[in-house]
């Protein structure tokens, strides 16, 4: 269907040729510690008295300093987003795909040094970085095959008057991503803004700062030109706003949590002095996602998949599994059976440079945050694995299981984001339904069942993005699982598919006489 398209592949870093190469992306790395990040805006760097750290969560090591941006170089930056639009929108389709073609190239190319330095600032074991680094390759590779189809327009009926629906570019857009897919997803909204004609300013989040700035600089040799995208780090509270209600902005694409989310969307439908249109904004706002495991289902094959959707890089996607919803026939086989992968994960205070499966948080905040809750966990529930954690060298928490949850609990209910799940026992599978729906969010879910009356219920009635059936509810694959949310999880963008990129253009409706 996709012609030209194929996924990318993992590394296999239990080779030891691969496993030299990344020892030597570290040393690398090592090298280029300290370093002070600037801004870049219209293919100036400029360096502020203003800074803020990037701290490695493995060890609590400064790796370097970013230069952080002040209001009036918000505006600035802006402006030289709609002065190069005015050039960048009338570029060919065919000059876009070119310059995403050699991105992919230069990703590749430089492909250990990413993944070395997102390992370093974000804490992700070595697959997991690798596998963000895929998944923006598919980004790229599928964007280049939608927006030629999109080129065409859509169909039109012909009189006689020759009638054209063509997509353009909307203007200048604004990203601010996440820190947990720091490479990923802060490149996914800069390219899908770029390839659809528009230009950006793009705001990574504070905490890594590093390894979107390595992807900017490759971004920057791909051909695209001065002022398409500029590279504005800075606190949301000092820019946030700004950049929102900037009246030259036609489009924000955020990642990132309920909050803010949702503070940009209501400050985005305000029109401001100047501002010409509405603006658009994509969200993806996180989720409280639930896994069901019935009666009939697969229990080691089931234990297998909430530990690695809850646990895997420490919990800390917005896609993780956070509520377990057992069938209490089957409740104590699962329990155990889950008790026994989670011990396999238990958290290692290394040095972040090995392949093993659990790391750090994310940061102290993020520590403190989630320690918390598992002390509030401790207090609704029985925590019957983990509940351990240190600060000592790094952000540890290990893989923490709190069964004898109610629905009504604030551990069933609240974003957490860590490597916690809770297990609530029920009676029947459309009582799992009730309260897989009752949060306020709806990105991902999974149904473990032999049953097959229960799967096609819940085909129906299980109100989330992403629903999978005898899988982990993680992982979503470019062209295989298009990923967005319902609810307060999200405008349900869907990345990878040409609907996507559609939220960065307008359609414009043209007709022509020809009878004269």
């Amino acid at each position: 269907m996709y012609k030209g398209f194929k996924n990318a592949v993992e590394l296999d870093f239990s080779k030891p040729e691969l496993k030299e190469k990344m020892q030597a992306a570290f040393e690398q790395v090592d090298a280029e510690k300290g370093l002070t990040l600037p801004l870049v805006i219209g293919g100036e760097r400029i360096y502020t008295e203003k800074k803020f750290e990037s701290i490695n969560p493995s060890t609590k090591e400064v790796l370097g300093y970013s230069s952080s941006a002040s209001a009036e170089q918000c505006d600035q930056a802006i402006r030289a987003a709609q002065d190069a639009f005015a050039t960048w929108r009338k570029s060919s389709v065919d000059e876009r795909v070119r310059c995403m073609r050699k991105l992919a190239q230069l990703l590749v190319e430089n492909r250990f040094y990413i993944d070395a330095w997102n390992i370093e600032e974000s804490g992700k074991n070595w697959g997991e970085a690798d596998g963000e680094l895929c998944e923006l390759l598919d980004f790229i590779n599928s964007y280049c095959v939608h927006i030629q189809t999109l080129e065409e327009g859509i169909p039109l009926m012909h009189t006689d008057e020759h009638n054209v629906c063509k997509y353009i570019p909307m203007g200048v857009g604004a990203t601010i991503s996440p820190w947990n897919f720091p490479v990923g997803l802060f490149a996914n909204m800069l390219i899908a803004a770029a390839i659809t004609g528009n230009t950006s300013v793009n705001k990574p989040a504070s905490t890594t700062p590093i390894s979107a700035f390595k992807f900017f600089e490759l971004m920057e040799k791909c051909g695209i030109p001065a002022g398409v995208i500029n590279f504005l780090p800075g606190s949301g509270s000092d820019i946030g706003d700004l950049i929102v209600d900037h009246p030259l902005i036609r489009f924000i694409n955020f990642t990132g949590s309920k909050d803010v989310g949702c503070r940009i969307y209501e400050r985005a439908g305000k029109v401001n002095p100047g501002q010409k249109g509405l603006k658009k904004v994509v969200a993806e706002m996180g989720g409280k996602n639930a896994i069901i495991v019935d009666s009939s289902a697969n229990i080691a094959k089931a234990a297998q998949g909430v530990a690695s959707s809850a646990f895997t890089f420490q919990g800390q996607k917005c896609s993780a599994c956070s509520r377990a919803l057992v069938m209490a026939d089957v409740h104590d086989e699962f329990v155990a059976a889950l008790i026994e992968e989670a011990k396999k994960l238990k958290a290692d205070q290394g040095t972040g440079r090995d392949n093993k499966t659990i790391g750090p948080v994310s940061s102290k905040d993020a520590y403190d945050k989630i320690t918390e809750y598992i002390e509030i966990g401790r207090g609704e529930g029985d925590v019957v694995c983990g509940g351990t954690y240190s600060d000592e060298k790094g952000y540890y928490i290990d893989p923490t299981i709190i069964d004898g949850i109610s629905r009504t609990d604030r551990i069933a209910n609240e974003e957490i984001f860590g490597p916690v799940v809770a297990v609530i026992t029920v009676n029947s599978f459309d009582e799992a339904l009730d309260i897989a729906n009752q949060t306020e969010y709806g990105l991902t879910g999974s149904v473990y069942s032999e049953t097959r009356e229960n799967v096609i219920k819940a085909k129906d009635e299980f109100n989330v993005g992403n629903l999978y059936f005898n899988r982990k509810c993680t992982a979503a694959v470019v062209l295989q699982h298009p990923f967005g949310g319902f609810n307060l999880s999200g405008t349900d963008a869907k990345t990878g598919t040409p609907n996507y990129l559609r939220n960065f253009m307008y359609l414009k409706s043209i007709s022509e006489d020809l009878t004269f």
